[in-house]
């Protein structure tokens, strides 16, 4: 399978990039070109763009969506100080998507359309059916988006297209997917070559063209849950018709059933095919507060997978080298002096001040609050192991989770089981029961880290071989998750419960998917406002500099002593959570006219929270109020 993904990937770099030259001045004098690309790369291409290279995925998922939804923080502060100026950070997606994935998308579907020697019945419905997961990824990060007519500036000259309601393109796109996925079901015309294919390519041709309809299906089981707050009948309508449906729905996390992207670090952009996400492997991305402390409180074994310290030699690592490992101790709150811990989380404030590393504030001879407790990553050059253990933030794990192989878990059948418990609560026609839902995808969610994230490394068996050391008793990832999933089973299970389970699982690459629930759902755990309400400045423990330097610091040395640091200013939104990252500055000065209008009718319908007028408090369709 992997030599299929290196031949695919490869023949699509050389596509674009020495075809661009070679052959120059007849290419750009031959308007026909652009028609003879082979329909399989522009398949490839579109999948490429889909996850992105490091230069947008950096911005627009870890830096922007990632911060909003809670589930990430970032050394970068922009998104989580509700910063909508910062237009190098809000374009990198909009525009790599549009000039390239939705582009080549378009292309595709009029190059196999143009094809009258071949029968291309499943090829165009595959088409479809990746474009619409392109077009959601857009709308639910921007909002109202050009849609029916985008991507056709080469063929129709239209290179000001029009921008469509959200709702118009959540139930534009439910349409299309299920006229694809019911021809996906009947049709014996041949799908995409298996090089080409880089979810299914190991199936036979019948099966492939069966599982495209499958992700079809689930897709609209998604955006039928995605617009339970703005439309309650359409949603439970297209749910149930989706969860009923024979083409069926994702149920497991395995490659090659469940929609998962393999990525390689051979062929494609900058010279690989890498996760976009995890560009170096390790892009000062650390570990969502409200994740992690949920994380140590409930004693979730997907912490040794997820969390880590994070060390630079030659290359980026998990760090083992602790001498006193407690996964499980928690952090102090605000307001409370620093105690040692082994994971201690990035706060998720918004300011660049003491607050941010916030472990504590170092006193210098001058009676001044010169620095902040903690670093960014392990330094054993500056150092001992001792103090490091203590001072050093919790990132995601570059050995797992942050790996640049990690596979992509576009759809896996966890979700899809979330999506029928939430379902059931609301009293839908879907199958199963609440529970026996919900207890399905918690199990398939635990299963991904050790199945997917493990790419040779060994770091979360040691971290937890660690932690049985630390409790004296032999623990296993298997005892931690069955413990984990009876204090579950047996809280009173609602909406919010369900809600915060599905949050919690999508601790992988993308953090899309979580900032859209937590805006279609307004889930609790991350508030709507500044990340802690009443915090716009906090209180952390201030100590000496020979304090901090003595190893019985390590031990906990108590303080009376605090400072009063700014914590978030409430950036652009008066502290209100953006509800939408903020359009390109580009688009607003070459269709400005529809741009405007989108805008207008948007703040007309919507409506903005607070007292600000900045457009990016401003709700979409699929927001809940």
């Amino acid at each position: 399978m992997r030599n299929k993904i290196t031949y695919m990937l490869l023949a699509a770099v050389m596509l674009f990039s020495a075809a661009c030259t070679d052959d120059f001045e007849r290419i750009n004098n031959d308007p026909n070109q652009g028609e003879k690309i082979d329909p399989g790369l522009l398949l490839t291409r579109v999948w490429m763009r889909y996850n992105g290279t490091p230069h947008e995925e950096l911005r627009g998922n870890m830096i922007m969506a990632g911060p909003l939804s809670g589930i990430v923080q970032s050394a970068y502060r922009t998104g989580q100080a509700f910063d909508g100026n910062n237009d190098q950070y809000n374009e990198a997606k909009y525009v790599e998507m549009y000039k390239d994935a939705v582009k080549n998308g378009v292309q595709l579907l009029k190059n196999l359309d143009t094809d009258k020697e071949n029968d291309n019945t499943a090829k165009t419905s595959i088409a479809n059916i990746s474009l619409q997961f392109v077009f959601q990824r857009l709308t639910d990060m921007y909002g109202d988006i050009p849609y029916h007519d985008a991507g056709n500036a080469y063929n129709t000259g239209s290179f000001y297209p029009e921008f469509d309601s959200q709702e118009d393109i959540y139930k534009s796109m439910v349409d299309s997917l299920k006229k694809h996925r019911d021809i996906l079901m009947e049709t014996d015309a041949e799908p995409f070559l298996p090089k080409n294919d880089i979810f299914f390519g190991n199936l036979d041709e019948m099966e492939r063209n069966k599982a495209w309809a499958r992700t079809a299906n689930s897709l609209i089981m998604r955006l039928g849950m995605n617009a339970s707050a703005a439309d309650e009948s359409w949603a439970r309508s297209t749910v149930e018709e989706a969860a009923n449906n024979k083409a069926g729905f994702i149920t497991s996390i395995k490659i090659g059933d469940a929609f998962i992207l393999q990525t390689s670090v051979n062929g494609g952009d900058w010279g690989n095919h890498i996760n976009g996400a995890n560009a170096t492997k390790w892009g000062h991305t650390y570990v969502g507060e409200k994740w992690l402390r949920l994380a140590q409180r409930n004693r979730d074994p997907r912490i040794f997978y997820v969390a880590s310290q994070v060390i630079n030699n030659s290359d980026w690592s998990a760090w083992t080298g602790m001498s006193n490992f407690d996964a499980f101790e928690e952090a102090p709150q605000y307001g409370e002096p620093w105690k040692p811990v082994t994971f201690m989380p990035v706060k998720a404030g918004g300011t660049e001040s003491l607050s941010i590393r916030a472990m504590y504030a170092v006193k210098g001879e001058d009676g001044n609050q010169t620095k902040v407790g903690g670093d960014w990553f392990v330094d054993l050059n500056t150092h001992t192991a001792d103090y490091a253990q203590y001072h050093t933030l919790t990132g995601i794990n570059p050995e797992t989770v942050g790996h640049r192989e990690a596979p992509i878990v576009v759809f896996g059948g966890d979700e899809s089981y979330y999506i029928l418990a939430e379902a059931k609560e609301r009293g839908w026609n879907v199958p199963g029961d609440v529970a026996s839902n919900l207890e399905k995808a918690m199990e398939l969610t635990f299963e991904k880290y050790p199945v997917l994230f493990q790419k040779g490394s060994n770091s979360p068996q040691t971290y937890l071989a660690m932690q049985s050391a630390t409790e004296g008793t032999d623990l296993s990832y298997e005892g931690l998750q069955a413990e984990y999933m009876d204090k579950v089973m047996d809280e009173t299970i609602d909406l919010e419960l369900i809600w915060r389970e599905r949050w919690k699982s999508l601790m992988t690459t993308f953090a899309y998917d979580a900032f859209t629930l937590w805006n279609r759902t307004n889930l609790s755990i991350i508030p709507q406002g500044i990340p802690y309400p009443g915090t716009e400045f906090t209180e952390i423990p201030v100590y000496t500099a020979e304090q901090v330097e003595d190893p019985a610091f390590a031990m906990e040395i108590p303080t009376s002593e605090f400072t009063s640091q700014p914590f978030h200013n409430g950036g652009d939104t008066e502290g209100h959570r953006p509800r939408r990252i903020n359009y390109p500055n580009a688009e607003r000065t070459n269709n400005t006219e529809n741009i405007e209008a989108a805008i207008q009718r948007q703040i007309s319908e919507y409506g903005q929270v607070g007292n600000g007028s900045h457009f990016i408090t401003t709700r979409m369709w699929i927001s809940k109020q």
